[in-house]
This record gives C-alpha cells, structure tokens and sequence, in this order.
C-alpha cells in the first residue's frame, strides 16, 4: 500500500484591513496629541525674511500696524503682557517674550515696544517674522 502525504491546504493570504487599522488609529492618535499652536492674529501681516530657522507659530505678543498691543485676540500693553507671563512661570524669573509685529509698523514704533517690555522686566525678547520664498 502506497502512502500519499495530504495536500497542504492552501495559505491563506494575510488581510491588509488589520494594516489599515493601525495606520488610521496612528493617524488618530497623532493629530490628538499633536500640539496645536494659536492662530495668527489676522491683523498683522509679519515680517518677512529671506533665510530664517523654521519653527511653529508661537505663542505670541502680536502688534498690529497701528502699534497696538494685543495678546490671545485681546489688547494689551506691556507691562501687563510681561506681568501675565511672570504670573504663568514665576519660578523662570525674566521671561522670554516673542514678538510678532506688523510689517507695517514704524520702525521707532517697534523700538519704543522693546524698551517698554525691557522696561517691564521681560528677558530676551525675539522678533518673529515669516520667510519668503526662495
């Protein structure tokens, strides 16, 4: 008598479905736990560069071409933006203040802005501009 091995059965061919679950739960979790950055103030067009560092919007103290003062879509001066950052991190000692101005803005307005935060107690104070296309 002849022994005949059984057939293998036939493989069954891996579903890409459980694949597709993982990339858009993945998906999902990234945009939930991204850091979403506050919108620009739509009044100020920024300064704009020809080679800067690439960073996300800050957290910014925004000047509008008028020379207003305005934090998270609400006016403001200097004193009390710098007040406002001391109160949120009081053991950082000066804070660091970024500031987003108009393109607009006069140049000495500008000036007098930063000697009213260093004034006010602020530590390093950064400009922030956009840059241009190449």
């Amino acid at each position: 008598m002849m022994r005949l091995s059984r057939p293998l059965p036939a493989r069954r061919r891996e579903s890409t479905i459980a694949l597709i679950n993982v990339v858009f739960l993945m998906l999902i979790f990234f945009l939930v736990a991204g850091t979403l950055t506050p919108p620009l103030e739509r009044d100020v067009d920024l300064i704009s560069t020809a080679s800067a560092e690439r960073a996300e919007p800050p957290d910014a103290l925004f000047v509008t071409r008028e020379g207003e003062l305005r934090a998270h879509g609400q006016a403001t001066d200097a004193a009390s933006y710098v007040d406002a950052l001391k109160a949120e991190d009081a053991a950082a000692g000066a804070p660091e203040v970024k500031l987003a101005a108009d393109r607009g803005l006069p140049a000495t307005r500008l000036i007098e802005i930063v000697g009213a935060l260093r004034k006010a107690g602020a530590g390093k104070i950064s400009i922030i501009t956009e840059r241009t296309a190449e």
